[in-house]
């Protein structure tokens, strides 16, 4: 069973009428639901394959949902910040520190005299 979404084919259609003109290879009562004619093609493509077509009210929306949200912010917090941190602390092993490069410089100018 294929499930369509009202909201994936745009808004209703005052317009649209099964009879207008078009060529459906299906009985225009199983396309009675349709609201637009994105819909009736998207019923019939189905019905043509043999699949049995239902109507959902979610589509999209999920997306806007609060657990996605939820869902990038735990990404971040255990994968990308602790990336981060390892790879300051190795960055921060491998500088040198500050008065470092005096002394080195001091010292090669008493090997140099």
């Amino acid at each position: 069973m294929v499930c369509l979404f009202h909201g994936d084919y745009g808004p209703a259609d005052p317009a649209f009428n099964l009879g207008s003109g078009s060529n459906w290879l299906v009985d225009a009562n199983s396309l009675k639901d349709a609201r637009n004619l994105g819909e009736a093609e998207a019923i019939q493509r189905h019905l043509v394959r043999g699949d049995s077509v239902s109507w959902c009210n979610q589509g999209y929306t999920w997306v806007d949902q609060d657990a996605v949200g939820w869902f990038y912010l735990a990404a971040f917090l255990f994968v990308i910040l602790p990336y981060l941190i390892t790879r300051a602390k190795a960055w921060a092993k491998a500088a040198p520190c500050r008065g470092s490069a005096r002394k080195r410089l001091d010292g090669r100018s008493r090997l140099l005299r």
